[in-house]
């Protein structure tokens, strides 16, 4: 019973000091290599495993088409004159890679199976998210300085860390540039690397005890009668021989990171004290342990010796007297038993922790012109001096520096496109971009129209306007007339919304908090946007935040003011600050003393 009880305190005490974790995987053990392919196996559940990526791929359309798109611009003498690179990547696996991944774990691990992949999650440096976790390797790219190869570079800024999710990347070339590029996408190795910087959560043994214990008890009882009878007197001999052998081992094992996990194992060097104490008393108590001796065997017990404990066959039959009288004899009884008593005992004591496991890996879009070179989808060279035949792309791409604003301020953005000729009804077209298009990378459109014949160089220009629709709000259309259009002829034309874009860094020492009493600041802001006020998302700051430092993209009409209020409160007051407008793009909180009355 006493066993019973401690092993149930043992399981409960194990039970509340671990947690639950959702797609957590093991660090320890149950990594696997399968084909070249790390797999990860599930912390509660063993059958289930996790794949691991190598390398960031060229995406896929819905039709299974690439996304990619290669332009070069030439003139009639047919020297280039500038060109567009656009690409989508995602992080994952091909669905019949995976298949096979399937199949070969099958073969290793019975019923094990492949979930998908391992949740990543964002690099961080500087306390700023996303830093660093999807970056373009390309000296062709990257050299955007003045006379540099590249004009602009716009990339989706975060990694495709989720299953579905695609990241971008966009340049506009100088002649010299897009002869590079395009060259390079000849071979087998190009000027084009994806890098992808993430991390998974990993469950680790912080502290792990293990207490064993297999006590063997053996009774050997050897009993040995010599019975000696005279006349009508009985004499009786016993002895008895008992050996009682036992035999007990005792083990602790001990593997403790805890001061290296910054783990706290204070309650599970206790528990384990306890446990340690209870099972040796367990073990040797000689009344109520397993070290109690069974109960002992009588030497000779009654009616053994044969003829000595019972009347003769003669003497029941006839009658006669009681003690009827022996011969003489010898007689021996011998017995031997062994009784053999086993108990073991195991219990451990486990505390686990997280860790974070990084994934640096880099992918490099070689050898497509070989593959995909033959196809316009993806490779085109325009002349646009054929008169005849030439056809020219106008590309629309949101302005990178305001993708975020479709997470807050933007629903929508519509292109009414225009083409119009002298001798036929005009060409018109209609582009959108919604929230879930930005998310998924769709960041450029494009509109294809003919030269048809046109002689002079007016055939490249075109005309378009914009419809900027806002969240909770009006549709702000550019230009602001609907029987006006913007006339140019731009190959790309940059989306760049109607308003102004302001990133206020908000920095506040936490130590002043404590110091005053103040638990929570508020910090409310307001502008103008679409001429109307707009209130915008409270910051809260916190005393105990560990970051001090925030960052807050601000969107308001161009030249409006943006005001602000702080809101300071503690369990004794709560103090409002006046209203008062913003200066500049960075904003250093003190808190105000606390009133008197208070």
């Amino acid at each position: 019973m006493v066993r019973i009880r401690l092993l149930f305190m043992v399981l409960l005490l194990i039970f509340m000091l671990s947690s639950p974790v959702s797609a957590l995987v093991n660090y320890d053990e149950g990594q696997r290599m399968v084909k070249g392919i790390q797999l990860l196996q599930d912390v509660n559940d063993p059958s289930a495993f996790y794949y691991i990526p190598q390398f960031p791929r060229l995406a896929t359309n819905a039709e299974g088409g690439f996304e990619i798109l290669c332009l070069k611009y030439t003139d009639a003498s047919g020297g280039a004159s500038g060109g567009l690179f656009h690409a989508l990547v995602e992080f994952t696996l091909p669905p019949d890679v995976v298949e096979d991944l399937q199949k070969e774990l099958e073969k290793k691990v019975g019923g094990a199976r492949i979930v998908g992949p391992v949740p990543l999650m964002q690099a961080v440096k500087d306390g700023e998210e996303g830093m660093g976790s999807f970056a373009i390797v390309s000296a062709v790219l990257s050299d955007q300085k003045e006379g540099g190869f590249t004009r602009s570079l716009i990339t989706s800024g975060k990694a495709p860390l989720t299953p579905g999710s695609k990241a971008v990347v966009a340049a506009i070339l100088n002649p010299q540039g897009a002869t590079l590029l395009w060259d390079s996408f000849t071979g087998a190795t190009s000027d084009v690397s994806v890098a992808i910087n993430a991390y998974y959560e990993a469950a680790v043994k912080g502290y792990n005890a293990k207490v064993t214990a297999e006590v063997s008890t053996v009774y050997r009882h050897f009993s040995r009668v010599i019975n000696i009878q005279q006349g009508y007197t009985k004499r009786q001999l016993r002895k008895i021989v008992d050996d009682l052998q036992r035999t007990g081992d005792l083990k602790v094992e001990v593997m403790d990171r805890s001061k290296g996990l910054n783990i706290d194992a204070k309650a599970m060097e206790s528990l384990l004290g306890v446990v340690t104490d209870k099972l040796v008393e367990l073990m040797f108590n000689h009344e109520t342990g397993w070290a109690k001796e069974p109960q002992r065997e009588v030497a000779v017990e009654a009616n053994q010796i044969q003829g000595r404990q019972q009347r003769g066959w003669f003497s029941r039959v006839f009658g006669g007297a009681q003690d009827t009288k022996y011969f003489t004899d010898d007689q021996y009884v011998l017995k031997k038993r062994e009784d053999i008593q086993r108990n073991a005992f195991s219990v451990t004591l486990a505390q686990s922790s997280t860790i974070k496991v990084p994934v640096n890996t880099a992918g490099n879009l070689g050898g497509l012109y070989q593959a995909l070179g033959n196809d316009t989808r993806y490779f085109r060279i325009v002349n646009l001096e054929d008169p005849a035949f030439e056809s020219r792309t106008v590309h629309f791409q949101i302005d990178g520096g305001y993708l975020d604003a479709f997470q807050q301020t933007l629903n929508v953005v519509s292109v009414n496109f225009r083409k119009r000729y002298a001798n036929q009804p005009a060409m018109t077209r209609a582009l959108h971009f919604t929230h879930e298009d930005i998310k998924a990378g769709k960041t450029i459109q494009s509109v294809a129209f003919a030269r048809l014949g046109i002689a002079g160089s007016e055939w490249m220009e075109y005309e378009y306007q914009l419809r900027w629709g806002l969240r909770d709000g009006p549709v702000l259309p550019v230009p602001a007339r609907e029987t006006e259009w913007i006339n140019t002829r731009d190959s790309v034309v940059p989306l760049v919304p109607p308003f102004e874009k302001r990133v206020l860094e908000v920095d506040a020492d936490r130590a002043p908090f404590k110091e005053q009493g103040y638990a929570t600041a508020v910090l409310d802001m307001a502008t103008r946007l679409a001429g109307n006020k707009k209130r915008l998302e409270s910051v809260k700051l916190r005393a105990n935040d560990a970051n001090t430092t925030s960052k807050i993209s601000i969107y308001h009409d161009r030249g409006a003011p943006v005001a602000y209020q702080l809101t300071w409160y503690s369990p004794k007051a709560t103090v409002k600050q006046d209203l008062k407008l913003l200066e500049g793009d960075y904003l250093f909180i003190v808190p105000p003393p606390i009133p008197a009355d208070n």
